[in-house]
């Protein structure tokens, strides 16, 4: 996690300076500031899925209906 924010912070450093001196070619200059959001997300959050084969994309999946309880 340390390591991921490290490159947050440079990258946001970086793009922060590439700002700066566009703004100042066309003749503006100040103080500039960013807030970088940092966001979690957990592992468990989006499971991997499988490859699927090209012939089977798009393809119909039918279910079995749900049974009717009665009243």
């Amino acid at each position: 996690m340390r390591s991921t924010h490290k490159t947050i912070t440079r990258i946001a450093a970086w793009a922060i300076g590439i700002l700066k001196s566009i703004l100042r070619r066309l003749g503006i200059e100040g103080v500039f500031m960013a807030k970088v959001i940092e966001f979690y997300i957990p592992t468990s959050f989006r499971k991997p899925t499988k490859w699927v084969p090209a012939v089977e994309r798009g393809k119909i999946i039918e279910f079995c209906p749900q049974l009717k309880k009665p009243a």
